[in-house]
């Protein structure tokens, strides 16, 4: 778009730059699969910046020149720009889409290109597309913030109003057929810059369109909860001593209005993934056979409402990018832009309606099929494994298994912290609107009250000195220090109980080593205030530094290395070290060396912090 009807390829920057307009923070655009999307953010709404704008966005639409030496110029940028994006991932998710859909489209309109096509598409290609496919019966139009919507329409119609739709226009492409499999169809895929050995069972059909209906989103939603359940489930398993896999999910994902994608998939501990797929088997089976337990359900169902609740208090202070992000998606999705208030009565509606049997229902009828895809994707195997992961998988389900058991409801431990305090000194600063308090006990407050997020509350904590206090003879214990503070509970609580406990509730504690303080940070609501400032006083009191959180920690340290090796990542921690002077607390030890730490160094290192820094 360098060169269209009202500006030269050397003008239209410039003229941006002066209103305030920068490129990238303001202008910026994307191409997925199905849509292409202009995006402006304007700094005010001056009559000369919104002309512009409209000017702008009309070049887009039917505009451009498309100039010969203008196309050429582009080449080597979308050149390197699809060099910068061969990953790991990207290169995962072709033969996954290979794999999967090879009689469709798909696999074969990856939204990059091919070197060849952009290297030497000659201009009248571009002309042909830009012309068949850039029509007004093709195109959403999309403005949000402070306008007056009568206005805004006439202005559109003013711009836009002249647009033809050409007598030929490009048809909507033949996106290929879906083969579901028979039976275990296993794959193997393999690239030395995987940092984990993934299994991943898939189930692949057609997708329904159905209309946006309340009853249609009513009926999605026991699934929702059960994969929300599963999820959960593996995360409870990825923290037993002996586990086989770090993490677990189960999801849905339709794609396109054409594929509709079931996925299970298990990270391996170890790379052990013999192991791993019996326990992928094994609990997507339990779930069909014995479906989930009525404190599954109430966990699950908590969190959803409550997500939903949250987002109709936050509403007033939705950004206007935001908005119109969401507002996009909807056009290509077909679905109901609703408001907060209507997603939230539909939510309390089909929740309501919703028990242990009407999700293992939802679960059965979703993931029945005549067969699946299994996939083992790892850093290197022989040929051979694929073979024996369907065996294996075969293998496993021979073997009976159980019902889940129902969790003991708890209650929260921690809503006594001694006599109350007082305050003992008060500094209100009006041009900053900002108090600062002194507590009896010596704790200093920082109060300012913002409508920047509306029911939103932010909170951190500050203490003591951070890396800079870190045992120089234990260099990355602070990576050990911060996985088995956060992941490791609190002394009467897991965190899988506290997950429990606290289903619904809007409170959170992190904790941060930085070079000079260590900070507890988290985001509350005003009614959750108070379990918000107990959950950070029992956070400072009574840390659970749990072995499981020392187990999750060492066994991810083989996917550590990895990323180390093959990604940014690696020379990024040699630089932090180089730019400290190569001190030894900012540097990045063997992964060998942080395997041998306990959770004895991380307590000697954080203790005196936490009971006694101001």
């Amino acid at each position: 778009f360098n060169g269209s009807k009202n500006f030269t390829p050397d003008e239209l920057v410039p003229r941006m730059q002066r209103l305030g307009i920068g490129f990238g923070a303001h202008v910026n655009a994307y191409t997925s699969f199905d849509e292409t999307v202009y995006m402006l953010d304007l700094p005010d709404l001056s009559e000369e910046t919104v002309k512009l704008a409209y000017t702008v966005m009309r070049d887009f639409a039917d505009g451009a020149l498309l100039k010969p030496e203008e196309i050429d110029k582009e080449r080597g940028v979308i050149l390197s720009e699809k060099i910068s994006r061969d990953s790991v991932n990207y290169r995962m998710m072709q033969k996954q889409f290979t794999q999967l859909l090879p009689q469709s489209l798909l696999p074969n309109r990856f939204p990059i290109g091919t070197e060849e096509v952009i290297s030497t598409a000659p201009r009248d290609r571009f002309v042909d597309f830009y012309s068949r496919y850039y029509t007004p019966q093709r195109m959403t139009f999309i403005v949000v913030g402070d306008i007056d919507p009568k206005v805004t329409e006439e202005i559109i119609k003013q711009t836009f109003g002249d647009m033809k739709n050409p007598a030929s226009p490009g048809e909507n492409p033949d996106l290929g057929k879906i083969e579901a499999p028979q039976g275990i169809q296993a794959a193997l895929f393999t690239d030395k810059e995987l940092s984990s050995t993934d299994i991943s069972l898939l189930s692949i059909k057609p997708y329904t369109v159905l209309p946006d209906t309340s009853e249609v989103r009513a009926s999605r939603m026991p699934l929702s909860v059960a994969h929300s359940i599963l999820n959960r489930r593996f995360q409870r398993i990825s923290k037993q001593e002996n586990t086989s896999i770090l993490s677990g999910s189960a999801s849905r994902s339709p794609m396109f209005q054409f594929v509709d994608m079931g996925s299970i998939d298990v990270t391996a501990k170890d790379d052990n993934w013999k192991d791993a797929v019996k326990v992928l088997e094994q609990e997507f089976r339990r779930a069909l056979e014995f479906g989930f337990t009525e404190d599954e359900i109430k966990e699950a169902k908590a969190n959803i409402l409550n997500a939903y609740e949250q987002q109709l208090k936050a509403a007033a202070t939705r950004k206007s990018d935001a908005l119109a992000t969401a507002l996009a998606q909807s056009i290509n999705d077909g679905s109901v832009f609703s408001s907060p208030q209507t997603d939230l009565d539909l939510a309390k509606k089909a929740l309501d309606a919703i028990d242990a049997a009407t999700c293992q229902k939802a679960f059965q009828e979703f993931w029945q099929a005549d067969g699946y895809h299994l996939i083992l994707s790892t850093k290197e195997a022989p040929e051979s494994s694929k073979d024996e992961l369907a065996a294996l998988y075969a293998e496993s389900a021979k073997t009976a298994v159980t019902a889940p058991e129902q969790r003991a409801t708890q209650t929260f431990g921690y809503t006594e912290f001694g006599p109350e305090g007082s305050v003992v000194k008060r500094n209100d600063v009006t041009d900053l609107a900002i108090s600062q308090i002194e507590l009896s006990n010596g704790i200093r407050l920082n109060l300012k009250r913002t409508d920047f997020t509306k029911n939103a509350i932010s909170m951190i904590a500050r203490f003591g000195n951070g890396q800079l206090t870190m045992p120089k003879d234990k260099p990355g214990l602070n990576l050990l220090a911060n996985a088995l503070y956060n992941a490791g509970g609190l002394g009467k609580h897991s965190t899988d109980e506290l997950q429990q406990i606290l289903a619904g509730k809007n409170v959170d504690v992190t904790l941060g080593i930085g070079e000079d303080a260590f900070t507890l940070s988290g985001k509350t609501t005003p009614d959750d205030l108070e379990l918000q400032l107990q959950l950070f006083c029992a956070s400072l009191l009574d840390p659970g530094y749990r072995d499981e959180a020392l187990r999750q920690f060492k066994a991810a340290l083989p996917m550590i290395d990895q990323q180390l090796k093959h990604s940014q990542a690696g020379p990024q921690t040699q630089i932090e070290a180089w730019l400290h002077g190569n001190d030894v607390r900012y540097m990045m030890p063997p992964t060998s060396v942080l395997a041998n730490y306990t959770a004895e160094d991380v307590k000697q290192w954080l203790t005196p912090a936490l009971t006694t820094a101001p």
